[in-house]
């Protein structure tokens, strides 16, 4: 079952409860995500990389992840089944991208057809390294006190897809030949290990504050967290290297790079309208 659907059943499920009576609250935000990762990649230095004829790279510094938050929202029905207290059901999307630093290579190319002879300085960094499936769905529990201005409490069970992070690393070239050298790129994916790939369950919980603007519509405002178990993801080449600088470059680093291993924890904070019916 997809996330979409298992929403879409949840939802669905608190609609049949008008026959029990209590009353609906739908509610969307949109906002800003605010991750927390960080991760030292080192190089092994025991591991030996396949040689490219004509190619030497030799390595200096590690390479640092950090998270980047992004683009969050929200999307929620509740129904209170008595007074202030309901149950929530709520689809969220966080937006989180890895920025990448602190990585150089000297590059010596001789002896390749079509490349000419130069030493180089490689300093690699990200281009749209992100996290991809950070769409948790959530079954929670939501007490809003009475009252134009109203505080809302929710909190409950989590459930969030395989994690995998997928982009690309960029090198920039310096050298002292007289031409520009094109930036270099490595296309790479990092992955949960077979047996390991599957989706969990976590918990998550956030405090808004909803203004009335009549009987039945709300401004609302939210911060929320997300946590879940730690996870390892190990990595991968994605497509195929241009030339035998991005070949070299892209064994290098699946050879070398560590897993990288963490504990989600998301925030976001988003800022939307409630209905009440």
């Amino acid at each position: 079952m997809t996330r979409a659907a298992a929403f879409l059943a949840l939802a669905l499920a608190l609609a049949a409860a008008p026959a029990w009576g209590g009353d609906f609250e739908l509610d969307a935000g949109v906002g800003g995500s605010f991750p927390r990762f960080e991760q030292t990649l080192t190089f092994d230095p025991a591991t030996s990389v396949p040689p490219i004829p004509g190619v030497t790279l030799t390595s200096s510094g590690a390479l640092q992840l950090d998270a980047e938050g992004g683009l969050a929202w929200r999307a929620g029905l509740t129904w209170y089944f008595v007074g202030g207290l309901g149950l929530e059901a709520r689809y969220d999307s966080v937006t989180a991208n890895l920025v990448a630093s602190g990585a150089t290579y000297d590059v010596r190319v001789v002896a390749v057809p079509g490349v000419p002879s130069f030493n180089a300085r490689l300093e690699l960094g990200a281009e749209d390294l992100r996290l991809d499936s950070v769409h948790p769905i959530s079954l929670n529990l939501r007490f809003r006190t009475p009252g134009p201005v109203r505080l809302v409490l929710s909190g409950g069970v989590s459930y969030l897809d395989a994690i995998q992070v997928q982009g690309s690393l960029v090198g920039t070239l310096s050298s002292s030949l007289p031409i520009p050298l094109p930036p270099v790129r490595v296309n790479l994916a990092a992955v949960a290990p077979p047996g390991e790939d599957d989706g969990q369950f976590g918990v998550n919980a956030g405090l808004g504050l909803q203004i009335g603007l009549g009987e039945t519509l709300s401004l609302q405002g939210e911060v929320r967290a997300f946590a879940f178990k730690e996870r390892t993801l190990t990595w991968s080449a994605l497509g195929v290297p241009a030339n035998v600088v991005e070949q070299a470059l892209q064994q290098e680093l699946l050879a070398r790079l560590e897993p990288i291993t963490f504990d989600p924890l998301l925030w976001s904070a988003t800022a939307g309208i409630s209905l009440r019916f």
